[in-house]
Order: C-alpha cells, then structure tokens, then sequence
C-alpha cells in the first residue's frame, strides 16, 4: 500500500507545480529597454502641428516719384506753368486689407511763368499728404494686382522760392493746403499712380485784392516701389 501511495504523491505534486510556474511566466514583466521605452512614449501627449505663418505684412513702406504739372492762376487768368517734380517716401495703406490710413513725405518743386519779359519761378515744397485709400483686388502684397483710390488733405510747406536764381520766399506764404484725389495700380510691389492737388489758400503776401490772389493746381504722374 505504500509502495503505491509514494508514486501517486509525485504524480500529484508535479500537476501543482507546472501551472503555477506557468501562469509566472504568463504574467512575468519583460525587463528590455525597448520595452519601458514603447510605454514611457505611449503616455507623452500628442505634438501639435506647428502654426502656420500669417501671410499679412507689417506697415507698409516704400519710395515714390514722378514727374509734376503745376497750374499757378492769378486774377482770374492762368500763369505760363512749367513741368515740375517730387519724390519721397510712403507708409501705411494696408496693403492686404480693403481700407487703410497712408501718410507721404515729399520733396517738391512747382514752376511758372510771368511777365512780358519771362521770369520763372520756382517754389519747392516739403509735402505731407494724409490720405484714405481704398485698395480692390489681390491681399497679396508679393504678387498680384491691385486698383487703389487715394482722398485726402494734403499740407505744403514752402522750403524755398527763387525767380530767375533770386531768393524771393519773403513774397509768397510759408503754409499752404490743398485736397488731394487719385488713383492707381500694384503690380507685385510696383507701383503707377495718377493724381490732382487742388491748392486751397492764397500763395502770395500781401496780395491786396482778392482778384490777386495765386493759388496753384498740380496734375502728378508717378512710380514706386513697396518694400513691405
């Protein structure tokens, strides 16, 4: 009876020892590195897209000149006007948006003609336009076209006015102001543009009758380029 009860003691021991050591292996952790490193990167959220880049630019900035066709008239009579000029620099506009604020700062001369005898006169200005423009077509300001309109006031001051080589700024008013209308177009960043000053005050001292007045209108054709 013992010789049997031995055996089948083994037998028995060896069935409870298998599935347990089974079931260890079954929930043993794997100790490789590839294997800390898949769960660690399991648990990291997410990288956001990273953002796009605004296509609008900052303030606008830029050089402008061309040529200019002053009109002096006195009396009621129109003054022999000579062909002038003006260059400067512009800023503002909004390029990229329907309206926008842009200020000018330019350099300008303005000649005419009087007298039985000739004498022409020359009065350069320093010119500060402020002008509402509204911009139809391309928001692009790389490439593109765009048609603009330009309004606003625009502020003269008088640097210098000679006739004939002779200094006589003492005769003509140091302030002048006039409107300012136009228009024109935006290839990329190239610029041809068309306007009309119409000069508001009297340019003389002392002129007496108001018949005498001189007042002056300015016809502008002109090119630029934007720099951003």
């Amino acid at each position: 009876m013992r010789s049997r009860l031995v055996p089948a003691l083994a037998v028995a021991a060896a069935l409870i020892v298998c599935p347990a050591s089974a079931r260890a292996q079954s929930l043993a952790i794997p100790d490789s590195p590839s294997f800390l490193v898949a769960g660690m990167a399991s648990q990291q959220p997410a990288t956001p897209p990273p953002a796009q880049s605004s296509s609008v630019g900052g303030l606008g900035f830029g050089i402008k000149g061309g040529w200019i066709y002053s009109s002096f008239s006195q009396a009621g009579e129109s003054l022999d006007s000579r062909g002038g000029w003006e260059a400067g620099i512009f800023f503002g506009g909004n390029r990229g948006g329907v309206v926008g604020l842009m200020g000018e700062l330019l350099y300008a001369r303005k000649s005419f003609e009087e007298g039985v005898v000739l004498k022409t006169t020359n009065l350069d200005y320093f010119e500060i336009p402020v002008l509402l423009r509204l911009n139809i077509g391309s928001s692009n300001r790389n490439k593109g076209v765009i048609f603009y309109g330009l309004a606003g006031p625009v502020f003269d001051i008088n640097l210098k006015a000679e006739q004939d080589g002779v200094d006589v700024s003492d005769d003509y008013e140091k302030f002048d102001i006039g409107v300012l209308a136009g228009g024109g177009l935006e290839i990329s960043r190239i610029i041809l543009e068309a306007r009309y000053n119409w000069g508001l005050k009297n340019l003389l001292k002392n002129s007496g009758a108001l018949s005498e007045d001189l007042k002056n209108q300015t016809f502008a054709l002109i090119g630029g380029i934007r720099f951003n």
